[in-house]
């Protein structure tokens, strides 16, 4: 006996194959359809309809796991997109966050630090430490940062990199650059800065220069000596050599300056700002569409009319000092430097010492980056003129006749006839001239020059001042025009310096 179906199994066989073909098989089973050899009709199309059915199924099962698949994918593409899309806004993020810190750190460096000051001077920037026991030597001002330094002149760095900053063509220059007559002849490019860099160079100068102690036979813009102080050493000599050094201050170099107060302590970061404090590139005004652009000529060097340039000179001519002062007494030579004068006297019995000490005299300047200037180097016996830097120094320190003379016949002429056609050398400012001669003369017998200035008085009353020539007017406008405009870019004031105190600066090397 066949045993039997549970109605779930039921259900499972008419879903496998179908309602009738179930039937069918039940019926054949119990005996209730008689099968033969040949199958009836509806017998084969119920059994026809089966395969049709499970094909049918078959194809419905691969229809829907494709149809799962296909989804499957676009959520797969959907999924990825939504990943790829979350990953670039995080990029986008990090690279905004990236940039906003990057233009953070590069604004704090620019408060903290100056890293470029333009091509070839901006090598040693990065190079901050100081030699703090060198500096305290001297007595000069330590700055462990940059704005330290800033903070002790009262500026920021925005204002340093204003007037330090190089560029080969700019439209802002911080000279007033113009040329006055030689007395012997031809002229003197004079580059004399403009308010605000001034105030730098005067710093510099008081704060650090001006407490190294230069030596004995310097006599050049030091407090306390002169021309008079210069001149006195070689009073009443049998022989008097006056050298004079070609182009001396444009003979010192951007490098050579820096290496001064890097010698001196400064870090090299803080030697490159105080070098290009002190110098200047010579520059070509040029016009363009109405725009006014410098273009620089030539390289940095000392600048004739820097506060600063005459202090760095004696301190850059140090070893130069210091040979030739040994050089001067072998030969048995009294040597003085007034700038770039120099000046050595002796007795006549030296008289055969005389080519030696200039031999090895131009060698030595040469040695040290100078330049002995061939037409300027006067050998003056005792019985004709003896001149140490204009003072006479025949028997006694005393102004030239010949020239007392002739300043004594301009003041005539031009009590008698005013100030009109009257000249004094090649001075364009008649009455500067007229007063520095005075001042001259003042150093070295001031009777005379007492007399002088009462004279000058009297023409004063009697004609007024003379006029000034309109060149020197308008170089004067300009001048004036050029420091408003500087000031109204830039209104940070520079501190006031400390009072000095001098060192030995021998004992550097």
């Amino acid at each position: 006996m066949a045993e039997k179906l549970s109605r779930q199994q039921i259900y499972d066989r008419i879903r496998a194959t179908s309602k009738e073909s179930y039937i069918l098989e039940e019926m054949q089973r119990l005996g209730f359809w008689e099968s033969s050899n040949t199958p009836s009709l509806p017998e084969v199309l119920i059994k026809r309809e089966l395969v049709a059915n499970q094909e049918l199924n078959n194809l419905l099962a691969q229809d829907r796991k494709y149809q799962n698949q296909e989804a499957m994918l676009k959520e797969m593409r959907k999924a990825r997109m939504k990943l790829a899309k979350d990953k670039r806004a995080l990029t986008k993020q990090k690279n905004k966050q990236k940039k906003d810190d990057k233009a953070a750190n590069w604004l704090n460096i620019q408060q903290q630090q100056i890293i470029y000051l333009g091509d070839g001077v901006s090598g040693g920037l990065n190079q901050t430490e100081s030699d703090v026991e060198t500096l305290q030597k001297f007595n000069l001002p330590v700055f462990n940062q940059i704005v330290d330094f800033a903070s002790a002149i009262g500026a920021d760095l925005s204002t340093l990199r204003y007037l330090l900053y190089q560029r080969k063509v700019s439209r802002i220059n911080h000279y007033h650059t113009f040329e006055i007559p030689k007395k012997t002849g031809g002229k003197r490019l004079i580059s004399a800065p403009k308010s605000r860099l001034k105030a730098l160079q005067l710093w510099v100068l008081e704060n650090i220069l001006n407490r190294i102690e230069i030596n004995d036979h310097v006599h050049g813009f030091i407090k306390e000596r002169s021309i008079i102080s210069n001149a006195q050493p070689h009073l009443e000599k049998d022989i008097v050599i006056n050298v004079d050094l070609k182009d001396f201050f444009p003979s010192i170099s951007y490098k050579r300056v820096k290496g001064l107060f890097h010698k001196l302590g400064y870090s090299e970061q803080l030697a490159t700002l105080f070098g290009l404090i002190c110098t200047h590139a010579e520059t070509e005004h040029v016009e363009m569409d109405g725009v006014s652009y410098y273009v620089q000529k030539g390289d940095r060097v000392l600048p004739q009319g820097s506060p600063a340039s005459p202090a760095i000179s004696n301190l850059i001519a140090f070893k130069l000092d210091k040979k030739i002062t040994g050089l001067a007494s072998k030969f048995n030579f009294v040597y003085t430097r007034y700038a770039d004068d120099l000046s050595f006297s002796t007795s006549k019995e030296n008289e055969k010492n005389i080519a030696g000490l200039l031999f090895f005299l131009k060698k030595i300047i040469e040695s040290e980056g100078f330049t002995m200037h061939p037409a300027k180097t006067h050998i003056m016996r005792k019985g004709n003129l003896q001149k140490v830097t204009g003072i006479v120094v025949n028997e006694k320190l005393n102004v030239q006749r010949d020239q007392l003379r002739k300043f004594r016949a301009l003041l005539h002429n031009i009590e008698s006839h005013g100030w009109n056609g009257q000249k004094w050398g090649n001075a364009k400012n008649l009455i500067n001239a007229v007063e520095g001669y005075i001042n001259f003369v003042k150093m070295v017998n001031k009777s005379k020059a007492a007399a002088f200035k009462v004279q000058l008085e009297n023409i004063v009353a009697k004609h007024g001042y003379p006029a000034i020539e309109k060149e020197l007017v308008e170089v004067k406008i300009e001048t004036i025009v050029a420091e408003i405009v500087t000031e109204v870019k830039l209104e940070t004031p520079i501190k006031p310096s400390n009072d000095a105190k001098q060192y030995d600066w021998w004992n550097i090397l």
